[in-house]
């Protein structure tokens, strides 16, 4: 009877293809946001929930499963999650409403966040030693980064010959590879010793992060009614809860003393400032591309192919460069190099849609955020003993996807903000007639409506080109908090540190 293999090698290679998936997913709406936008008449707001209804379920329940993997085994969680993701991309590609778009992204949010912090998880748990360590999660970064070339050639190259709907539709034979992968080549792992099914835990978790993140994606992108802020208080009261739970269980799903380790502090506190830094800085770029040069296929997904597809020739040596460097160096440097490329790419206007235009700032962002999220990751996972690799996996995986789900939220709703106090100016001197349909269509699907206003167009173009800019800049003040962070507090030690202190319930 045929035994399929086991090795260290094949189940990193499945692993490296689990989170290729769930990147490829993630990225699928962002060449295609102008022709959705067209295609189902969506807002700008309701455009910033196709790429936020995707992560919100992510960050959420992470954790969740990274307690799932440990328990279970990360291999059975893998398969389950590959398997969602299937399911939701089905629902997103038959999706004729933005509403039911967001229900199959959700879906497929819910896959990916089992498959990421599994998929890291069960990298490390395969490797012999450190030097494997950063090795594996060198590899399961640059996944990441080719998922996000190729979904962009996918979304891009499909919609242009055939039609959006095609795009979420072809992620599903590529999680049938998957799974087939998962299934042949991965070995099971656990680490169950310390774990449970902490209930308390996982609710109060689930409902303070769903209240928070939703009310700010809702309260920036619309209004901060009186039910947004107590959704948002009903989601800071739910974390704290989480946090007395924790630090009371016997066996907690995170065990907070890990907090106590700068490096570990540092690389979180990274993590969610680095990547609303940079996944904001991409959604301003899929916006400039689809919804305002009005790119479609290849033509988009050739920026994006800049982006992550060049700087992927550094994968190879990033182990290298992480053992000559350390995390620190490499992920400040990182931060800055992706300031630099933002603050470049806002400083460039929306008029010049040439790619060449476009290469320098975006190399940037590409080297910086290959740097930033392989040297923080190693960092995160280094700073704990081995028992608990697979919960600082999942507790870096949230921090992570925390701070690239409110990215494109806080960044249009500034955005669309700006670009709406600016549109009055831009098209003052215009017909009055003119500036009376421009300013109905304004109050009814916002700067984005103006631009089917041909004498207003122009007005529109220049409002929403002001505003994505200052979103840019956001974007890259953010990144320079986040390199100071890294530059002073995340320190390195050639020894892991000894094991959190046991977290014990009251008499």
């Amino acid at each position: 009877m045929f035994k399929p293999p086991r090795s260290a090698g094949g189940t990193l290679a499945a692993s490296c293809f689990a989170i290729m998936l769930a990147q490829i997913a993630n990225v699928i709406p962002a060449p295609i946001n102008g022709e959705i936008q067209t295609s189902l008449h969506a807002t700008g707001v309701g455009l910033a929930w196709v790429t936020s209804a995707f992560l919100l379920p992510t960050a959420i329940l992470e954790l969740s499963f990274g307690v799932l993997g440990d328990l279970l085994g990360r291999r059975r969680v893998m398969l389950a999650g590959t398997a969602l993701l299937a399911a939701g991309s089905l629902v997103a590609g038959s999706a004729h409403t933005v509403q039911l778009l967001w229900a199959g992204q959700a879906i497929s949010g819910i896959g990916a966040g089992a498959l990421i912090p599994t998929s890291l998880a069960i990298a490390v748990a395969s490797a012999r030693d450190d030097h494997e360590r950063s090795r594996g999660v060198a590899l399961w970064t640059l996944s990441m980064s080719i998922g996000t070339v190729l979904g962009v050639i996918i979304s891009g190259a499909v919609s242009e010959n055939a039609s959006w709907h095609l795009s979420f539709y072809a992620i599903v034979p590529l999680a049938v590879l998957s799974l087939l992968a998962t299934a042949l080549l991965a070995a099971e792992s656990r680490q169950p010793e310390g774990r449970s099914l902490d209930w308390a835990g996982q609710s109060t978790i689930a409902i303070g992060m769903f209240c928070l993140l939703y009310g700010i994606v809702q309260g920036a992108g619309s209004s901060w009614s009186t039910s947004v802020i107590i959704l948002l208080a009903i989601g800071v009261a739910g974390l704290v809860a989480f946090v007395v739970i924790e630090s009371r269980a016997p066996a907690p799903m995170l065990n907070l003393a890990v907090f106590r380790i700068p490096a570990f502090s540092a690389a979180a506190l990274a993590a969610v400032i680095g990547m609303f830094s940079f996944l904001g800085s991409v959604y301003v770029l899929s916006i400039r591309i689809g919804a305002l040069q009005h790119k479609t296929g290849i033509a988009a997904a050739a920026f994006f192919i800049v982006l992550q597809g060049v700087p992927c020739v550094l994968g190879p040596a990033l182990p290298k460069a992480m053992r000559r460097f350390g995390a620190r160096r490499l992920v400040t440097g990182g931060l800055v190099l992706l300031a630099m490329g933002e603050f470049w790419l806002a400083a460039t206007p929306v008029a010049t849609s040439s790619l060449g235009a476009h290469v320098g700032p975006l190399l940037l962002e590409g080297v910086g955020f290959l740097f930033v999220v392989s040297a923080m990751t190693s960092a995160a996972i280094s700073a704990v003993p081995l028992s608990a690799t697979g919960m600082a996996s999942a507790a870096i995986s949230t921090a992570r996807d925390f701070g690239m789900c409110i990215g494109p939220t806080i960044v249009s709703a500034v955005a669309l903000g700006a670009a709406g106090s600016d549109l009055p100016h831009r098209l003052a001197g215009l017909a009055p007639d003119t500036t009376a349909a421009a300013g109905h269509a304004a109050a009814a699907g916002g700067p984005f409506a103006v631009l089917s206003i041909p004498a207003a167009a122009p007005a529109a173009l220049r409002a929403l080109s002001h505003g994505y800019s200052l979103g840019l800049i956001i974007c890259a003040c953010a990144a320079l908090a986040a390199a100071l962070t890294t530059a002073l507090w995340l320190r390195e030690s050639t020894d892991r540190q000894a094991a959190p202190a046991p977290v014990t319930a009251p008499a």
